[in-house]
């Protein structure tokens, strides 16, 4: 892998966990591609790309001052879509913090990709998410028929988007992440920090439907997929609020964190049973 991308988290980079939240995971991997494509022969000045499927596993917490570097690769490349690797690894340690492997198809064609060729380590292979060709999403009124419950609902506005007006992709992610704390309380008392117990995400699957454009109203319904011993694993429908239309999806695992000793617990019971109650059966990608 070549380096695409370096930094250091910053402050407003973190959520109410202490750590790198995960759209800004998103937001440093995509401006890493555009280093990526341009060493395949695409500058900027060429146009960008569209990501179309994203599959994400966070591997270790990134708090504020953590410095990181980016590395990058070509998998392979399937017509006119290339199958990209971004690793973002802590500089201090050496260790991976996250992996995305990402499904873009460039503006233009790219020159040549000799020496970006890279294979899948295991640390960012798929784990309790499928990256599989996903089935068909149901547009927002059978997703509520479903069972499925509204968590996000909102416009996207102009800072959210390029040059263009069209979201940027962290975008989708920061609209799940925004309202999971509504599925969470739904009256059921399951506060994203209960008596020092936060959540933290795993793994992520994000799949870009259509562009979504300022000023478009967008909703996020979701559903828990599954529940294990320690993990919650959910599905989340984005919909266009004015036709209902399918826009984007997510898959996400995450799990239960100790917040003073940043490390994943089990379910305590009351909040195991109270996700039982949500568990909605056929959910999936």
């Amino acid at each position: 892998m070549i380096v695409i991308g370096r930094g250091s988290v910053q402050q407003e980079e973190c959520d109410v966990m202490g750590h790198m939240n995960v759209r800004h995971y998103v937001a440093r991997a995509c401006d890493a591609l555009q280093w990526l494509l341009f060493e395949a022969g695409l500058p900027p000045s060429a146009g960008g790309f569209r990501l179309h499927d994203q599959h994400i596993r966070f591997l270790r917490e990134m708090p504020p001052g953590t410095p990181f570097t980016i590395l990058g690769g070509v998998l392979e490349q399937r017509g006119k879509v290339l199958r990209t690797l971004v690793e973002i690894r802590n500089s201090a340690t050496g260790e991976p913090a996250a992996t995305l492997v990402s499904d873009i198809e460039p503006e233009g064609r790219p020159h040549s990709l000799d020496g970006l060729a890279v294979t899948l380590p295991d640390h960012a292979a798929p784990r309790g998410l499928s990256f599989d060709t996903p089935r068909p999403v149901p547009d927002r009124t059978a997703a509520l028929a479903m069972g499925l419950a509204e968590a996000h609902r909102g416009v996207v506005r102009p800072q959210d988007c390029d040059a263009r007006g069209v979201m940027r992709p962290e975008g989708v992610i920061a609209r799940v992440w925004d309202g999971v704390p509504n599925l969470r309380n739904g009256g059921k008392g399951l506060g994203v920090k209960e008596e020092g117990i936060g959540g933290a995400a795993l793994e992520y699957r994000l799949l870009h439907l259509r562009p979504l454009r300022a000023g478009q109203l967008v909703t996020v319904t979701s559903g828990l997929r599954a529940l294990g011993s320690k993990t919650a694993t959910w599905t989340h429908l984005l919909h266009d609020g004015e036709t209902g239309a399918p826009v984007a999806a997510a898959e996400a695992v995450g799990v239960a964190l100790d917040l003073v000793a940043r490390k994943a617990i089990a379910l305590p019971p009351d909040r195991r049973a109270a996700l039982e109650a949500l568990l909605v059966p056929d959910l999936g990608l």
